[in-house]
């Protein structure tokens, strides 16, 4: 997603950074600046379309079959980071100072609660099996309340024997970055953020009966509040991947071509394009007590990615620039019975950056921990 720069004196404007490649997760997350004499200008409501249709899609083709059951899956998560507003250093070292464009800030570091409701509606077509589904999030900040989060997915799944497709559409009202001195309209403190559509597909291939092949591609719409339009954009990734079971574990790469086309840039342009790298190692259930085959299972998991974002522009802010982002993930699941799932993870994300300009290097550096535990029931 874009971020503002900085102005001539101490105050930061944002610049964008686009999410992540997976949104279907509980949480997610960018920034910028502007031009003088711009006043903030409303936004039209956006296209309600592939909503409507999506569910009508659901609904309709659940009537189909007779022998379809609903299924409910209901998960409470909480997170913590210790860098809720991924800071640089050095705005770390202005809040501890208490400088006044950081003032939104309440804590550096925070809690997230979050709940989510999955309802499916699988059933069978001759050979075919359909898979309807919704899924609604709401999740909120402890300590920083404006960190809030309102989001919907709906998909469709088709599985055959050796293969199945994926088609998501993923609806984000609204999500809150941080906060940025408007120095080209209302030159007050800000709330940056935006409004995003994503539309995914993924198609899973298996030729063997152990081997995966995955393509992955999606576009994403960026819509910025009024005093940040200037960031709007599309991004589209493409992605090709594979996955190896064994006997005790299974392992899988893919790799992800990623392109943000800033469509409202005027002097200042954050296009770029991505290149992402990402493994993952997954071992096999494992029964908690060995004395209980049958009984409750876990199973540990690593993944490691790597992100290299070249950013387009030529001019003073943005040319030059180069990201090289690292994240770590680790988790635990633990499945208790048929009902019951715990998730625990562990996520470090770390922000190289590579620029010209000193102010950016200082800024746009960040790393971040991240520590969740989910419960989940299924129906």
């Amino acid at each position: 997603m874009p971020e503002p720069r900085k102005d001539q004196t101490t105050k930061i404007m944002p610049e964008q950074e686009p999410a992540g490649c997976d949104q279907t997760t509980l949480t997610e997350d960018p920034e910028t600046g502007g031009k003088e004499g711009k006043k903030p200008v409303p936004r039209s409501p956006r296209n309600f379309v592939p909503i409507i249709m999506s569910l009508a899609l659901f609904f309709g083709l659940g009537t189909l079959s007779l022998n379809a059951q609903t299924e409910l899956g209901l998960s409470l998560q909480t997170t913590y980071s210790d860098n809720v507003f991924q800071l640089s250093e050095y705005d770390l070292d202005r809040f501890q100072q208490a400088h006044p464009n950081l003032e939104y800030v309440q804590t550096t570091d925070d809690l997230t609660i979050a709940a989510r409701v999955d309802v499916a509606y699988p059933f069978r077509y001759k050979w075919w099996k359909f898979t309807p589904s919704v899924t609604g999030i709401v999740s909120q900040n402890v300590s920083n309340p404006d960190k809030q989060r309102r989001d919907a997915l709906l998909r469709f799944r088709v599985d055959r024997h050796y293969w199945n497709f994926t088609a998501l559409y993923g609806y984000y009202p609204n999500t809150y970055i941080r906060s940025y001195v408007d120095t080209d309209g209302t030159r007050e403190l800000e709330q940056y953020g935006y409004e995003r559509n994503l539309y995914r597909g993924d198609l899973n291939l298996k030729p063997l009966k152990n081997t995966t092949f995955q393509l992955h591609a999606r576009h994403e719409q960026y819509f910025y509040n009024q005093y940040w339009t200037e960031f709007d954009g599309n991004a589209t990734t493409l992605g090709l991947g594979l996955r190896q079971s064994f006997p005790a574990f299974s392992v899988g790469g893919i790799y992800y071509y990623r392109v943000f086309d800033n469509t409202n840039a005027d002097d200042e342009d954050s296009s770029y394009e991505s290149n992402i790298y990402r493994g993952d190692l997954s071992l096999k259930a494992m029964p908690l007590d060995e004395n209980k085959p049958r009984g409750a299972t876990w199973h540990p998991s690593l993944a490691l990615s790597y992100e290299e974002r070249f950013f387009q522009s030529a001019d003073n802010w943005y040319g030059g620039r180069v990201y090289k982002i690292y994240t770590t993930e680790a988790g635990l699941n633990f499945k208790l019975d048929a009902n019951w799932n715990l998730m625990l993870d562990y996520s470090h994300i770390f922000r190289n950056v590579e620029s010209p300009v000193a102010a950016v290097r200082r800024a746009r550096e960040y790393g971040e921990n991240r520590m969740s535990a989910t419960v989940k029931y299924s129906f």
